[in-house]
């Protein structure tokens, strides 16, 4: 199975339907037509409810300085805070009522979509409703830590007597926004399987965030210098988390943001699927050698990637990429194994990635896309869709006709061998064979086409090949389809 993830920024992307839409006012026309472009999952990011004072936590300089560069008018009301300093697992006030999310996820499944939701398993937001209440599910530290270090640690505003940790990964200042969950305790172990088993009560799949924070090895090295004798209870959460969830709701899909070549150890631990950044990275950097050596891995880890170009954290692809590149980049990504990852705009052609904690999308379009005529695009039929780039919609329609073809749906993925400049594999079933052939370089490249044999290509969508020898411009493909 080769399903597609669709990412919402659900605080911002409701606004199209209406400045005070809630969840379950969303058009039922809006889901309808997602499953028809045969998306499987949708993640609708940033539902929970946020803890208190965003504002004051979103005022960094550095965070002020990415807010003028997408949205150079914005003000204090564009701020919203961070989604991922939650307060608890709640639906926001904002977004409807309690029980909502449960009627939701059975209007999406009636639709034939599946409901993904964010868990964030490091920490929660820094004066977080359930400090007070269970303390010891989080990392206090003493008066020496927080004497020493104030960007790490902080004294908890409704408690001055208790100091705790700032969420943090080894590699960079921690986040002032949030409070860490301390591992080495079981009774933090214990809570956090308790909030992961609740979630999955009203969704079918959770995006985890940062999840290789919570490893045993990453979480000693970063807060080992203060647990001291604590780091003897450490384990890995996962395996036993993930399997207690699963005992409950065994089709429940568990989809891991990780780094730092950290994909193959959660793997193991029972994730469905991983982020593969580093595809994106060297599709980015243009080197097909590195490219085809990453394709190079075993199937069992290739089935289980989860293959991007967008998401909330990372820029825009059209940002980082001539049009033509990126389509190549995008017909790369996209027609290998494992879960195809979209992120809401991508299809439009958006170019600017909008910082988590604001409110208000940049007023980005293109006049002419909304000339964009809708025979034959189901992507034009999707309500609320905003076009910037007529060209980059009419790609992506032809893309996810591609991706719902059966063999890339339950077929068999094969990489072929190709010149230095080409990027060449094959999907089979019985009854279909897609190829794909993409010159991923600056220059034109000659390639030779087989001879029929007992079937004839055709270019997919397109009529039959009647040429042995083609020459590809820089960046262009060749699809072809064989019955």
């Amino acid at each position: 199975m080769h399903p597609i993830l669709y990412e919402i920024n659900t605080r911002v992307w409701r606004k199209r339907f209406g400045a005070a839409t809630q969840l379950l006012e969303v058009p039922d026309a809006y889901w309808q037509q997602l499953g028809v472009l045969g998306v499987d999952y949708v993640w609708l990011m940033g539902v929970w409810k946020t803890g208190p004072n965003a504002l004051n936590y979103a005022l960094e300089e550095g965070l002020k300085q990415a807010y003028s560069r997408v949205l150079p008018d914005w003000t204090e009301e564009d701020i919203i805070g961070s989604p991922y300093a939650i307060d608890r697992y709640e639906l926001d006030p904002a977004l409807g009522q309690p029980g909502d999310l449960k009627l939701l996820k059975a209007k999406l499944n009636n639709y034939g979509l599946k409901l993904m939701l964010d868990f964030v398993p490091n920490h929660f937001h820094a004066e977080s409703s359930w400090i007070t209440q269970h303390p010891d599910v989080f990392l206090e530290v003493g008066e020496d830590q927080l004497a020493h270090d104030q960007v790490t640690y902080y004294r908890l505003p409704a408690n001055q007597a208790k100091i705790f940790a700032h969420g943090k990964d080894p590699y960079f200042a921690a986040w002032q926004d949030t409070v860490q969950v301390n591992y080495a305790a079981p009774a933090a172990r214990a809570f956090m399987q308790e909030q992961l088993l609740e979630i999955a009560e009203v969704c079918d799949a959770v995006r985890c965030d940062m999840a290789m924070l919570t490893l045993a090895d990453v979480f000693r090295q970063t807060w080992g210098h203060v647990l001291h004798e604590q780091t003897e209870t450490l384990y890995d959460f996962w395996p036993a988390a993930i399997r207690k969830v699963k005992e409950k709701f065994p089709q429940f899909c568990f989809l891991a943001e990780v780094y730092w070549d950290r994909e193959w150890t959660l793997q193991q631990q029972g994730f469905d699927f991983t982020y593969d950044k580093r595809l994106r990275d060297r599709l980015l950097e243009g080197n097909l050698g590195s490219v085809r050596e990453h394709l190079y891995a075993a199937m069992d880890f290739q089935t289980k990637s989860a293959r991007f170009l967008e998401n909330h954290d990372e820029d825009r692809i059209l940002s980082l990429m001539a049009p033509a590149k990126a389509k190549a980049a995008a017909l790369a990504t996209y027609t290998l194994p494992g879960l195809s990852f979209f992120y809401e705009g991508q299809w439009e052609g958006r170019r600017k990635r909008l910082p988590v904690q604001l409110g208000r999308q940049p007023l980005e379009f293109d006049p002419a896309a909304y000339g964009l005529a809708t025979d034959g695009l189901a992507l034009s039929k999707l309500p609320g869709l905003a076009p910037v780039d007529a060209q980059q919609v009419a790609f992506y329609d032809y893309l996810l006709q591609l991706l719902a073809q059966p063999a890339l749906r339950t077929g068999r993925w094969e990489l072929l061998n190709s010149s230095d400049h080409l990027l060449t594999w094959q999907w089979s079933t019985a009854e279909q064979q897609i190829q794909i052939r993409i010159n991923y370089s600056p220059a034109s490249t000659e390639i030779h086409l087989s001879p029929p044999g007992d079937g004839h290509w055709q270019h997919f969508l397109g009529p039959q090949v009647a040429y042995n020898v083609l020459v590809l411009g820089p960046y262009q493909w060749l699809v072809l389809e064989r019955r």
